[in-house]
């Protein structure tokens, strides 16, 4: 009887034993899905974009440079899609190999960003300052300090031609393939600041 027993445990402890390395055999076998979402317009990084997967994994966000990583995918093929405020959606495939990285790249187009929170604030901060684009003193008959005042323009015309970034004058004042550049006698608009600006004109140049 005790040698039974005996028997029946070493059975038992076996069987455990093999149980565990089994599901630490698959745990190895898992792949990791890396990537990075980035604007169409300027190719930065979009920091905060949401991205998923189908069969589902689990839901992460991108970091301040717009990359992500998510560990532990069963191998197999997965449909990869990321959205964030003010940008269209975008998916693809990738395939998850045992026990490799997967690398994903996902382009995002803008639907043109939203005026009050990503517009207003780079003219306040670069044009509507004091002597430049205010009601206080507007060059040129230009102020930059409210969506109407924006669209109305300069003494000597539009400067924001809507979905036509290339053409609008503030654009080209901007980039400085223009004179003179803007803002004047200040260091020019980072590349993501213009792109915001672009794309937000090729969206429609809205009051959003």
């Amino acid at each position: 009887m005790v040698k039974k027993f005996q028997f029946l445990l070493a059975l038992v402890l076996s069987l455990s034993l093999l149980t565990a390395v089994g599901c630490g055999t698959k745990s190895t076998l898992r792949g990791t899905l890396v990537g990075t979402v980035v604007d169409s317009q300027t190719g930065i990084g979009i920091a905060g974009a949401t991205v998923m997967t189908a069969p589902t994994t689990v839901s992460v966000m991108t970091d301040i440079n717009g990359n992500f990583t998510i560990a532990d995918v069963q191998p197999g093929v997965y449909t990869v899609t990321s959205h964030a405020t003010d940008f269209n959606s975008n998916s693809l495939t990738v395939t998850v190999d045992s026990g490799l990285s997967a690398t994903t790249h996902l382009v995002l187009v803008s639907m043109g960003g939203s005026f009050s929170r990503n517009i207003l604030p780079i003219l306040n901060v670069n044009c509507a300052i004091v002597g430049c684009h205010n009601d206080g003193a507007a060059a040129g008959g230009l102020r930059l300090n409210s969506y109407a005042n924006l669209m109305r323009g300069s003494r000597y015309g539009a400067v924001i031609y809507p979905y036509d970034a290339q053409s609008s004058k503030l654009i080209k004042r901007i980039k400085g393939t223009e004179t003179p550049r803007m803002p004047k006698d200040r260091p020019s608009l980072s590349t993501s600041d213009q792109g915001l600006l672009t794309n937000w004109i090729n969206g429609g140049a809205r009051n959003n």
